[in-house]
Protein backbone atom coordinates (compact mmCIF):
# COMPACT_ATOMS: atom_id res chain seq x y z
CA UNK A 1 0.00 0.00 0.00
CA UNK A 2 1.13 3.77 -0.38
CA UNK A 3 1.88 5.67 2.28
CA UNK A 4 0.76 9.67 2.05
CA UNK A 5 2.18 11.33 4.66
CA UNK A 6 1.14 15.07 4.70
CA UNK A 7 2.71 16.58 7.96
CA UNK A 8 5.84 18.02 6.62
CA UNK A 9 4.43 20.34 3.55
CA UNK A 10 4.83 23.98 3.94
CA UNK A 11 2.55 26.21 2.22
CA UNK A 12 3.64 28.64 -0.60
CA UNK A 13 4.03 32.02 0.36
CA UNK A 14 4.81 34.87 -2.36
CA UNK A 15 7.35 37.06 -1.67
CA UNK A 16 5.71 40.52 -2.13
CA UNK A 17 8.76 42.55 -1.77
CA UNK A 18 9.84 42.85 -5.44
CA UNK A 19 6.00 43.47 -6.56
CA UNK A 20 6.22 46.64 -4.27
CA UNK A 21 9.43 47.97 -5.75
CA UNK A 22 8.00 47.44 -9.03
CA UNK A 23 5.38 49.32 -8.58
CA UNK A 24 7.10 52.32 -6.03
CA UNK A 25 9.09 52.85 -9.42
CA UNK A 26 6.30 52.60 -11.71
CA UNK A 27 4.82 55.11 -9.29
CA UNK A 28 7.97 57.37 -9.74
CA UNK A 29 8.67 56.88 -13.12
CA UNK A 30 5.20 58.68 -13.85
CA UNK A 31 5.16 61.45 -11.62
CA UNK A 32 8.36 62.37 -13.26
CA UNK A 33 7.06 62.22 -16.82
CA UNK A 34 4.20 63.86 -15.92
CA UNK A 35 3.31 67.26 -17.45
CA UNK A 36 2.06 70.54 -15.46
CA UNK A 37 0.83 73.06 -17.91
CA UNK A 38 2.14 75.14 -15.41
CA UNK A 39 5.87 73.97 -15.84
CA UNK A 40 8.39 74.85 -18.48
CA UNK A 41 10.09 77.60 -20.43
CA UNK A 42 7.96 80.58 -22.26
CA UNK A 43 10.75 80.97 -25.47
CA UNK A 44 9.90 83.65 -28.44
CA UNK A 45 10.72 82.67 -31.03
CA UNK A 46 12.05 85.09 -34.16
CA UNK A 47 9.39 85.08 -37.05
CA UNK A 48 12.00 83.79 -39.79
CA UNK A 49 11.73 84.50 -43.48
CA UNK A 50 13.05 81.51 -46.21
CA UNK A 51 16.61 82.17 -47.41
CA UNK A 52 15.88 80.55 -50.51
CA UNK A 53 14.76 81.78 -53.62
CA UNK A 54 12.07 80.90 -55.98
CA UNK A 55 15.33 80.14 -58.27
CA UNK A 56 17.11 77.78 -55.68
CA UNK A 57 13.93 76.10 -54.80
CA UNK A 58 13.21 73.03 -57.24
CA UNK A 59 10.59 73.52 -60.21
CA UNK A 60 7.75 71.60 -59.55
CA UNK A 61 4.86 69.89 -62.26
CA UNK A 62 1.76 68.41 -61.51
CA UNK A 63 -0.24 65.90 -62.90
CA UNK A 64 -3.55 65.76 -62.29
CA UNK A 65 -6.25 62.70 -62.40
CA UNK A 66 -7.61 64.27 -65.86
CA UNK A 67 -4.23 64.33 -66.84
CA UNK A 68 -4.22 68.41 -67.16
CA UNK A 69 -0.54 69.30 -66.21
CA UNK A 70 0.65 72.79 -64.32
CA UNK A 71 4.00 73.82 -64.37
CA UNK A 72 4.80 75.86 -60.95
CA UNK A 73 1.62 78.02 -61.32
CA UNK A 74 1.16 77.85 -64.91
CA UNK A 75 -1.62 74.96 -66.21
CA UNK A 76 -0.45 73.82 -69.96
CA UNK A 77 -0.60 70.65 -72.32
CA UNK A 78 1.35 68.28 -73.46
CA UNK A 79 1.81 70.34 -76.55
CA UNK A 80 3.32 73.74 -75.24
CA UNK A 81 4.94 71.83 -72.55
CA UNK A 82 8.43 71.64 -73.59
CA UNK A 83 8.97 75.59 -74.05
CA UNK A 84 7.45 76.27 -71.09
CA UNK A 85 9.92 74.05 -69.29
CA UNK A 86 12.92 75.00 -71.41
CA UNK A 87 11.94 79.02 -70.23
CA UNK A 88 11.42 77.96 -66.55
CA UNK A 89 14.52 75.68 -66.53
CA UNK A 90 17.01 77.94 -68.75
CA UNK A 91 16.46 80.85 -66.47
CA UNK A 92 17.25 78.74 -63.09
CA UNK A 93 20.70 78.00 -61.31
CA UNK A 94 18.37 74.85 -59.35
CA UNK A 95 17.75 72.65 -62.07
CA UNK A 96 15.86 70.13 -59.77
CA UNK A 97 12.24 68.63 -61.03
CA UNK A 98 9.56 67.96 -58.46
CA UNK A 99 7.11 65.74 -60.91
CA UNK A 100 3.92 65.31 -57.92
CA UNK A 101 1.56 62.59 -59.83
CA UNK A 102 -1.99 61.64 -59.02
CA UNK A 103 -1.98 57.89 -58.49
CA UNK A 104 -4.43 56.87 -61.88
CA UNK A 105 -1.89 59.27 -64.12
CA UNK A 106 -1.62 56.96 -67.27
CA UNK A 107 2.32 56.07 -67.32
CA UNK A 108 2.54 57.34 -70.86
CA UNK A 109 2.05 61.11 -69.53
CA UNK A 110 4.36 60.89 -67.25
CA UNK A 111 7.25 59.11 -69.27
CA UNK A 112 7.04 61.94 -72.02
CA UNK A 113 6.65 64.92 -69.00
CA UNK A 114 9.85 63.29 -67.67
CA UNK A 115 11.42 63.33 -70.89
CA UNK A 116 9.98 66.95 -71.99
CA UNK A 117 12.11 68.19 -68.34
CA UNK A 118 14.95 66.39 -69.13
CA UNK A 119 15.38 67.28 -72.52
CA UNK A 120 14.82 71.05 -71.17
CA UNK A 121 18.17 70.85 -68.94
CA UNK A 122 16.90 69.50 -65.91
CA UNK A 123 19.13 67.29 -63.55
CA UNK A 124 17.58 65.64 -60.75
CA UNK A 125 14.38 64.82 -60.10
CA UNK A 126 11.64 64.06 -57.63
CA UNK A 127 8.58 61.80 -57.63
CA UNK A 128 5.84 62.56 -55.72
CA UNK A 129 2.63 60.74 -55.87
Amino acid sequence: MLNINKGNHKRFKPDLAPLIDVVFLLLIFYMLTFAIPSQGLDVKLPNGTSSHSAEEMPLVIRINQADNIQVGSQSTNLENLKDILKSEIAGRNNKAVVIHTHDKTLYDIFVQVFDFARQAGASDFSLVM
